[in-house]
């Protein structure tokens, strides 16, 4: 199917703030994991894995595999739901 050039360009710029969302998260993960913010004990194996999944994904994100940049889409929008979702319960106080 073929496309314009603006249509190529939007679906670009869309793909790298998915991206960039994408790799925010992981180091947001990442520094919960490592500074143990409301877990009695870090796991380094644990936290060793989950960054080489996050990179194995983002790799074959960039590669334009279709099942990977559905795993960052999805990725990205349960963080934001969860964010959501504490920031009610921080205002709620429940």
């Amino acid at each position: 199917m073929y496309e314009f050039k603006d249509e190529f360009e939007r679906k670009e710029k869309k793909f790298k703030i998915y991206i960039f969302l994408f790799v925010i998260s992981v180091l947001i993960h990442t520094f919960i994991d490592v500074f143990d913010l409301g877990i009695e004990k870090v796991s380094g194996v644990g936290l060793v894995i989950s960054l080489l999944f996050f990179c194995v994904i983002l790799y074959f994100g960039l590669r334009r595999k279709l099942w990977a940049e559905v795993m960052i889409k999805f990725f990205v929008w349960l963080n934001i739901i969860l964010l959501f979702l504490i920031i009610t319960v921080k205002i709620l106080g429940l």
